[in-house]
């Protein structure tokens, strides 16, 4: 079957791109869009957000028993690691090669195969850190 863009679809991801970094809730997302009085009803941004993380399109997380999406890089995002800071909500795309490698290392280590489409690292990004040390 053939994939087109439907309103909605444009509506959730426009606003999504305007957010950027700002992970958020399908109910933070709802209130958002009615508060811009847009026509998504929650129905719809739940199955809409559902089917853009399949894509690759979103990332989720889960944060105190929640789950946060958050703009990804599309298909190309499914082949490396993320990284997530923990301070200022950033999402950070490692490297395919540096993904490759820790993957590998991983595996070598402990017959442990990370899955690098569903795989986000938790830290601090060099900004964040460096403003908690003071510098």
């Amino acid at each position: 079957m053939a994939e087109y863009k439907t309103r909605q679809k444009e509506i959730l991801l426009s606003y999504l791109r305007e957010t950027g970094d700002t992970p958020q809730s399908t109910e933070d997302i709802v209130r958002a869009l009615q508060t811009r009085r847009e026509s998504l009803g929650q129905s719809t941004v739940y199955r809409l957000v559902k089917k853009l993380c399949e894509e690759g399109t979103l990332k989720c997380f889960t944060e105190d028993r929640r789950f946060l999406y958050q703009l990804a890089g599309g298909e190309d995002c499914r082949h490396h690691l993320h990284l997530k800071c923990t301070d200022c909500g950033r999402l950070l795309h490692m490297g395919h090669a540096e993904s490759e490698r820790l993957i590998e290392n991983i595996y070598g280590q402990n017959g442990f195969a990370v899955s690098e489409t569903d795989t986000t690292l938790f830290g601090r990004c060099g900004d964040c850190a460096k403003k908690s040390r003071g510098a």
